[in-house]
């Protein structure tokens, strides 16, 4: 007779046949209803965990105590009455938004506020879900999803009855991105063209001292074309390298927010300023001494050596 074999609790597979049992108990209520929406943040939360779990499943040990990595790994516990411990969702959402690129600041701040919605259900008198209309978050929540189970080669049909409405909604989410960063574009370019020609001028000047000692990626502002900057958040691993005795490390960025001085336009979001043309990748580049990097500081290198400036223009 062959022994079923049970799946370690904070596996991939386990933790997704669990987001599944979550999806279909939100499938069974209408769209109105609180309880349509609770159970959605439930789902979310374990698709975010398996997502977590494909990478691997130590890294939803809880720190606190190191029993929890072997309990991660597989292993029998070695200390009698020991529980294991999983790190929080807010955690677990901050852990994907590094290790996964597609997963944005956007996206990972979605779930968090969905998550405390769901923390405001469950200890709370609030009733997170009873006025939420469904266009405040069930676009999004399909994005996040279908991002979180990309990442684990899976897809949207695997995890909900109608995918392709799901699509809709996200594809939605796109299009009203693009409608409103195009109307504040226009509306910011109207401005700068009333603006006599001194007035340009001095902007012009005022932005382009300004890009150069700001840290940040430098671009053209889609409004006015004066030099502008974008922040963006880490979007891949670090390469280092030893450059003429100086070690040299670079990360790839994802575009996050854009501020122009001169015409005082302002974008946030990947999804805003891909629309836009300003969603493009950069690399933001360190240089360090020998000291510096492995830590050998003295009074001396420290005077010599101070903190660099990354720089976010290479290209």
């Amino acid at each position: 007779m062959t022994s079923k074999v049970t799946p370690h609790p904070w596996s991939e597979d386990a933790l997704f046949a669990k987001a599944l049992l979550y999806a279909e108990r939100m499938g069974s209520h209408t769209a109105e209803d609180w309880e349509f929406g609770f159970w959605s943040a439930l789902t979310l939360e374990f698709i975010a965990r398996a997502a977590l779990a494909h990478i691997s499943p130590v890294l939803l040990a809880n720190s606190n105590n190191w029993r929890n990595l072997t309990h991660a790994l597989g292993a029998e516990p070695t200390a009698k009455r020991f529980s294991p411990t999983s790190i929080g969702i807010t955690d677990a959402l901050a852990r994907l938004n590094e290790l996964l690129p597609e997963f944005t600041p956007e996206l990972a701040g979605f779930c968090t506020q969905h998550a405390d919605r769901r923390n405001s259900e469950l200890h709370s008198g609030d009733p997170a879900f009873a006025s939420l209309g469904t266009s405040e978050w069930l676009p999004r929540f399909y994005s996040a999803c279908k991002v979180l189970l990309e990442s684990m080669d899976r897809t949207l049909d695997e995890l909900i009855a109608e995918p392709n409405a799901a699509q809709a909604m996200i594809n939605s989410l796109e299009d009203a991105a693009a409608k409103a960063v195009a109307q504040d574009i226009k509306a910011h370019a109207q401005v700068w063209n009333n603006k006599n020609e001194q007035e340009r001028n001095r902007a012009t000047v005022q932005a382009t001292a300004w890009a150069t000692r700001q840290a940040g990626h430098r671009v053209s502002c889609p409004a006015c074309d004066c030099p502008a900057l974008v922040q963006g958040t880490p979007g891949g691993t670090v390469t280092t390298t030893l450059d003429d005795d100086e070690v040299v490390q670079r990360q790839t960025m994802l575009p996050a927010a854009f501020e122009c001085i001169a015409c005082r336009l302002r974008i946030s979001g990947l999804s805003k300023l891909s629309a836009c043309g300003l969603g493009d990748a950069f690399v933001a580049k360190s240089t360090y001494s020998a000291a510096e990097f492995f830590g050998l500081y003295i009074e001396e290198a420290l005077a010599e050596y101070p903190e660099p400036e990354p720089d976010f223009n290479e290209y």
